[in-house]
C-alpha cells in the first residue's frame, strides 16, 4: 500500500465519520468536521450531506408513522360503536375529526416541543418554520416535528434543508473564526 492510498483512505473516513456526524447530529456536527482536519467546505458538504439524509428519513418515516396511527384510530372508533346504533352522524363525525378535521389537529403535540412548533408554523408558515426549526429544534426534532404536523412532505424537506444549509454555514464561519482566533487549525 502506497502512502498516497493511505492518506486518501484516512481523508475518506475522515468525511464519513463528519457524514455520520451530520446524520446523528445534524448542524452542531460541523465542528466535528474541522476538529478531524477537513478543509471548511469539504465538512459543509460532509454536514449537509448526513444532514440530508437524517431529513428525508426522519420525515418519510414519521409520515409513515402518522398515517399507521390514524388508520388505527379510525378502525378503534369504528369498533367502539356498535352497528345497530342510531348515532351514525355522530360516528361519521368522530371519523372525520380523527382523520385530520380541526379537533385532532388540536390534541396532536400536546408537549411543549409540540406547544413550540405550533406557535412557530403558526407565526412564521412553512417557510419559517424550515428556517427556525433546526436552531429550536434540531436537524431530527424539527423533521419529525414537521412531519407530525401534517406539513406536506417536500415542501418540509426543501425548507428544513434550506435551514440546515443556513445554520450549518453559519456555525462553520463561527466555528472557524474561533479556531483561527486562538489558533487552533
Amino acid at each position: 500500500m502506497t502512502s498516497t492510498t493511505l492518506l486518501e483512505g484516512i481523508r475518506m473516513g475522515r468525511f464519513t465519520w463528519t457524514f455520520l456526524a451530520g446524520f446523528a447530529l445534524g448542524t452542531p456536527a460541523i465542528p466535528v468536521g474541522l476538529s478531524l482536519s477537513l478543509p471548511g467546505p469539504i465538512a459543509l458538504f460532509a454536514v449537509l450531506l448526513g444532514a440530508a439524509c437524517c431529513v428525508v428519513f426522519a420525515v418519510f418515516a414519521m409520515e409513515r408513522a402518522r398515517l399507521l396511527w390514524q388508520s388505527w384510530c379510525i378502525r378503534w372508533k369504528t369498533a367502539a360503536i356498535p352497528t345497530n346504533s342510531t348515532v351514525g352522524a355522530e360516528r361519521g363525525a368522530s371519523i372525520a375529526a380523527i382523520s385530520g378535521g380541526a379537533p385532532a389537529a388540536q390534541s396532536r403535540l400536546s408537549g411543549a416541543a409540540g406547544q413550540r412548533a405550533r406557535r412557530v408554523l403558526a407565526r412564521f408558515g412553512v417557510v419559517g418554520f424550515g428556517i427556525l426549526g433546526p436552531a429550536l429544534f434540531g436537524t431530527w426534532g424539527s423533521a419529525l416535528l414537521g412531519a407530525a404536523l401534517g406539513i406536506p412532505r417536500w415542501r418540509l424537506i426543501r425548507w428544513l434543508m434550506t435551514g440546515v444549509a443556513l445554520w450549518c454555514t453559519v456555525l462553520l464561519v463561527a466555528s472557524d473564526a474561533v479556531l483561527g482566533l486562538f489558533e487552533i487549525g
